[in-house]
């Protein structure tokens, strides 16, 4: 098979891990459990993340290392994270988990709230900032008592959503041109959770699929941050297709920024 591109001259780059979608419906279903949680981390940055534009309020992080998606820190160096596959949150202080574990799992978004204002007046911040409007619309979005989060039903699913994230921050980091570019930040969308590279990548990001392109998928942004919106460059399944899916990856850089 032919590789999508031959450069010898690359050094090595981070290997691929996933070798496969599976059911896509099971992808979809957890892909919306993760969004329904990750919104809560939204409402918080939103609330309290000092920055002049929503879309730099609610600019999440993605941290492969553990799997994780954090806020901006607040306050006293505050942030709030929720850990894949499980979708646990958990409030950090100066970069440290603090106890207190939220498990979704067979809690409504009513029970979310309630902890949430619990672990903010522990930590003496004003939780009558707190502000369960967003930036954007999100459509059939879990609200009130009428329904509980369930991860464990999209386990496999969620699971599977874990690894592609992950692939997917370091095809970013291998796109980024310039140096040191493996130490920057990976954002993260709380609306569709698509990641954006770092900023020297320029408009190269990755989206977990949506209701149009069910399947996973690297694209050119064409617009703000907030967006989310481009142009399709390549399925993640074509990559996983090459003998070596990251070395596959750098023509992505190319078609990214070309």
């Amino acid at each position: 098979m032919t590789n999508l591109l031959d450069r010898p001259d690359d050094p090595p780059a981070m290997k691929w891990q996933t070798r496969t979608i599976g059911d896509l419906s099971e992808l979809a279903q957890a892909r919306a459990e993760a969004i329904n949680v990750a919104q809560w981390l939204a409402r918080i940055a939103n609330s309290y993340v000092a920055a002049s534009t929503p879309e730099q309020r609610i600019r999440l992080e993605f941290r492969p290392h553990d799997a994780t998606i954090a806020t901006g820190k607040f306050d006293k160096a505050i942030a709030l994270e929720m850990r894949l596959p499980m979708l646990e949150l958990q409030f950090l202080e100066n970069g440290k988990p603090m106890p207190h574990v939220f498990d979704p799992e067979e809690h409504s978004p009513a029970e979310v709230e309630a902890w949430l204002l619990v672990e903010l007046l522990h930590r003496g911040v004003d939780r009558e900032k707190l502000s369960k409007e967003l930036p954007y619309t999100i459509a059939g979005l879990m609200s009130g008592d009428a329904e509980d989060y369930s991860p464990q039903l999209c386990r496999p699913g969620l699971i599977c959503l874990t690894a592609l994230m992950r692939d997917a921050a370091a095809v970013l980091k291998t796109a980024a041109p310039s140096k040191g570019s493996d130490q920057a930040s990976i954002a993260c969308l709380p609306q569709n959770l698509n990641l954006v590279g770092p900023s020297d990548s320029g408009s190269f990001a990755f989206s977990p699929g949506d209701a149009e392109r069910p399947e996973p998928y690297f694209y050119r942004r064409s617009g703000p941050i907030i967006s989310g919106g481009g142009n399709l460059t390549i399925r993640a399944a074509a990559l996983m297709a090459e003998c070596d899916p990251m070395a596959a990856a750098m023509k992505l850089r190319d078609l990214a920024l070309g």
